[in-house]
């Protein structure tokens, strides 16, 4: 067995994301592909247009063999955070042999070796990064200049056309987590899918965008899944309703000492400029030395209640407590009892169940991904399915069978369960995308 993992959040699953699965295929000699997907709240701390199970489905149902979940602490944060905590789980997948990402620049060579000085001269990179941040640069500019210092062979040019590249800047974030976790796992860059017509980028928030102002999206969904993510996609978070909460516990629950990625400037911006809309947060502050970014991340960790102390679990150890499995194919049998033999970091199998521990990083963990659950119904105003997805693609992928994952222990499952438990049937039309409970 031979793994291939992507690190991915498909929101939605797009032809950009179908051609990466193919390219995942056809490059490796894998026999199944694993994506770790964020849940229902991505990197840029913004809701997701589709719920974490059925962007899960949408991936199965374009070959992927099965989706586990990120922890909302680390998907929900910047791209160090984001790449440690993909690259530490799949790190920790028996088999995983290849980490596979799209890159908008794709030249390994450079990527690689950006990622190892940032790791060699890690000191040297952060004081010359404080540096500029002192002198009024962003953090984004500021790496740029001194990737340009301590790399001087390669042309400015090429420096900074890569590292304003989003994708260019995780794949550097995951070469570097690879490197210090001295993982044998070999990184796989993909250039970005292009139109063929337009010669264009396809881009998720692009999608989105368009969808949000009613404009058509079709062409750019892949075939398989276009009447499932259209129906899955009607249901998305009202938008008031989730930018009110956050604005809520922006204002009262945001801990200077505690809460991630806060400061005491943050604070003051906060209270003191006391906005009365989500976008009056994220946009009208009178400081813009944070970016929106940042400011959306904080907001929305203060509102789940991540701490600082929490990220940082993911610096002191090289595991993180558990990922949830969201979908698998019917016939990943095998796949199956590898994922249920993992103990460095459990794959839960069965849903929002917990298991008896003392471990403060597990509780932690599941206590923020329930409020994230939680909120994420709220803004949707509909309940949706807490369990793992079990697709029987049968002979139409467009036209699956979901099941609830057969598991009634979540840390003990053999292949053999599969067949014996049983499992309520439904088909999914284009009429019906949710498979609630």
């Amino acid at each position: 067995m031979k793994i291939a993992v992507i690190v991915a959040e498909f929101n939605p699953l797009h032809k950009g994301h179908e051609y990466l699965i193919q390219q995942t295929r056809a490059l490796t000699d894998c026999t199944h592909i694993v994506v770790i997907q964020t849940g229902n709240f991505t990197q840029r701390a913004e809701p997701a247009i589709m719920e974490k199970h059925l962007r899960a489905q949408s991936a199965i149902m374009c070959g992927v063999d099965a989706v586990l979940e990120m922890p909302t602490a680390y998907a929900t944060n910047n791209a160090e955070v984001f790449a440690k905590a993909g690259v530490q789980i799949a790190n920790t997948i028996p088999h995983a042999s290849y980490l596979v990402f799209g890159v908008e620049d794709n030249n390994l060579a450079i990527l690689k070796q950006i990622a190892y000085v940032k790791i060699t001269k890690s000191r040297e990179f952060d004081k010359y990064i404080k540096i500029h941040l002192k002198a009024g640069l962003s953090y984004s500019d500021a790496q740029a200049e001194v990737i340009k210092k301590l790399l001087p062979e390669i042309p400015p040019a090429v420096v900074t056309r890569i590292l304003s590249g989003g994708n260019n800047i995780l794949a550097i974030e995951y070469l570097r987590e690879l490197y210090r976790l001295r993982s044998s796992i070999q990184p796989i860059s993909i250039a970005r899918f292009k139109d063929k017509n337009k010669q264009t980028n396809t881009s998720a928030l692009a999608i989105r965008d368009a969808f949000y102002h009613s404009q058509t999206i079709e062409q750019h969904i892949p075939v398989q899944v276009l009447p499932f993510t259209m129906q899955a996609m009607e249901k998305h978070p009202v938008k008031e309703m989730f930018e009110s909460t956050i604005l809520f516990g922006a204002l009262t629950d945001l801990d200077i000492k505690h809460t991630y990625n806060a400061t005491p400037e943050i604070a003051k911006l906060f209270r003191g400029h006391r906005p009365v809309t989500y976008e009056q947060l994220i946009n009208d502050m009178p400081n813009r030395q944070y970016s929106v970014s940042r400011i959306k991340r904080v907001a929305l960790h203060a509102t789940l209640g991540v701490t600082k102390k929490d990220v940082q679990f993911i610096y002191q150890r090289n595991h993180l407590p558990y990922v949830n499995l969201l979908a698998i194919r019917s016939d990943a049998h095998d796949l199956f009892n590898e994922l249920s033999s993992i103990r460095l970091t459990p794959v839960i199998l069965h849903g929002n169940h917990n298991r008896p521990t003392i471990d403060k990083y597990y509780i932690r963990m599941r206590q923020i991904d329930h409020r994230a659950n939680s909120l994420y119904e709220i803004s949707c105003k509909q309940k949706f399915v807490q369990k793992p997805l079990y697709v029987i693609l049968a002979n139409n992928p467009a036209d699956p069978i979901v099941e609830d994952a057969p598991a009634t222990d979540e840390f003990t499952h053999m292949a053999d369960d599969l067949d014996d438990t049983t499992t309520i049937k439904r088909e999914t039309t284009s009429n019906s995308p949710d498979v609630e409970n």
